[in-house]
């Protein structure tokens, strides 16, 4: 087994383990339902005010629904370059250098360490309209509304016949593990955590091939390459790569090369249609992509079990604003934002170009970190009691630590 192989199966069965805000319903279910998307953050530079026309161009990259909630998990921020300029964002511009203003730099969330910029360019409508959507995001967001458990993108190297090969072993384990995989039983004290009926849920696998030279998606396959930290070394860029994304829009993780093997495919598998051991998002392996969906508009939500708690300490410590602070700088330095063009909502189609028709969910980026829920179960409680005030948190480290060790020990295959 190599290290790549040990290490995933040992991240679930430490996840798994950790029974401090268990539940049994399944994981990509409860991610749909529960996980609000990070927000990533669009930075406009521009010298001196921007015309009313680059306003709304600079807004529509923050889409409001119809109902006034965000229709994109992105925060815009407007960066005067003649006036005065916090340090870190001038080094953000400093990095970024270009004689044409306003430019653009779309940064991700924070997950390995500071957050990646996944693109940069002019600002006007058209790469506007390539950072929030592309056809592929479409696609993959229908399905996941349509209630399939996870949507595989599938990333071609450029190598024919290395990619047909791995695209069939994929779509043909797919179509076996729909058959093969059970859903757990939903426990009656978790059904208030499900909107639907348990009996509707099925296990329904897809996938999505992408050319990596599609002009189209080329924002998304940069999201896509920034899962991981290593996914851009030069020794695997060029290989196939197979991700499930789940949820909302979150990618768990990469299958590279000769990874993508049907062991490795059934363990992804069982992971997100088996029981939500852990309901805390953070504590859970994935990264969330940009997706121009109002999730809470498509799809009917119950109440989080984590709401009106505080959150735990943020990312601070990575140099990044918290939420809240970003938004009161957004209030204090951006224009109201001039909408455009905005679709109905739930109207996301396989076939709709990136025009930010669809649309998503108001969240904040910090607050997937969040306290452990307080409304344990009797079973968590017995533990506790049995093992320890602490041990809940010797579990929690100990997943953290290896995913950590995933990413940065996986072999080169």
């Amino acid at each position: 087994m190599s290290l790549r192989k040990f290490s995933t199966a040992t991240l679930i069965v430490l996840a798994s383990a950790s029974l401090a805000v268990a539940c049994s319903v399944p994981v990509f279910r409860y991610a749909l339902e529960h996980w609000q998307p990070d927000k990533y953050t669009a930075y406009v530079f521009h010298t001196g005010p921007l015309t009313e026309a680059q306003q709304a161009v600079a807004s529509s990259l923050q889409p409001k629904s119809k109902d006034g909630t965000a229709a994109a998990n992105m925060v815009v921020k407007t960066i005067d370059l003649d006036g005065d300029v916090e340090p870190n964002i001038k080094a953000i511009r400093d990095a970024h250098p270009s004689d044409q203003t306003p430019w653009v730099v779309v940064q991700s969330p924070p997950k390995w360490g500071p957050p990646q910029t996944i693109w940069q360019g002019e600002l006007n409508r058209d790469n506007v309209a390539t950072v929030l959507n592309s056809p592929a995001r479409s696609t993959v967001c229908q399905r996941l509304i349509d209630g399939q458990s996870v949507v595989w993108v599938f990333l071609d190297s450029g190598q024919t016949e290395e990619d047909d090969a791995a695209f069939t072993v994929l779509t043909d384990e797919l179509k076996s593990l729909e058959d093969e995989l059970k859903l757990p039983e939903i426990e009656e004290g978790d059904l208030k955590d499900l909107a639907v009926a348990a009996d509707s849920l099925k296990i329904a696998f897809s996938a999505v091939r992408i050319d990596r030279d599609d002009k189209a998606e080329q924002a998304f396959i940069e999201m896509l390459l920034r899962i991981e930290p290593d996914l851009k070394d030069p020794d695997i860029i060029n290989q196939p790569m197979a991700i499930p994304i789940f949820g909302r829009g979150r990618a768990l993780y990469a299958l590279i090369g000769k990874g993508i093997a049907p062991d490795v495919i059934k363990e992804a598998s069982q992971f997100l249609t088996g029981a939500c051991q852990c309901t805390v998002k953070a504590q859970n392996p994935g990264v969330d992509l940009v997706m121009n969906v109002n999730w809470d508009n498509v799809i009917v939500t119950t109440e989080p079990l984590d709401e009106g708690l505080p959150p735990l300490a943020g990312f601070s410590g990575f140099g990044v604003p918290e939420d809240s602070e970003v938004e009161a700088m957004d209030a204090a330095e951006e224009p109201e934002p001039v909408l455009t063009t905005v679709a109905d909502a739930g109207a996301v189609s396989d076939t709709v170009e990136a025009s930010g028709d669809s649309v998503a969910s108001d969240v904040d980026s910090a607050a997937s970190i969040n306290a452990i829920t307080s409304d344990a179960t009797e079973e968590n409680d017995a533990i506790s009691s049995a093992f320890g005030p602490n041990v809940m948190m010797v579990i929690l480290f100990l997943v953290v630590a290896t995913v950590v060790a995933t990413m940065v020990f996986r072999p080169k295959v």
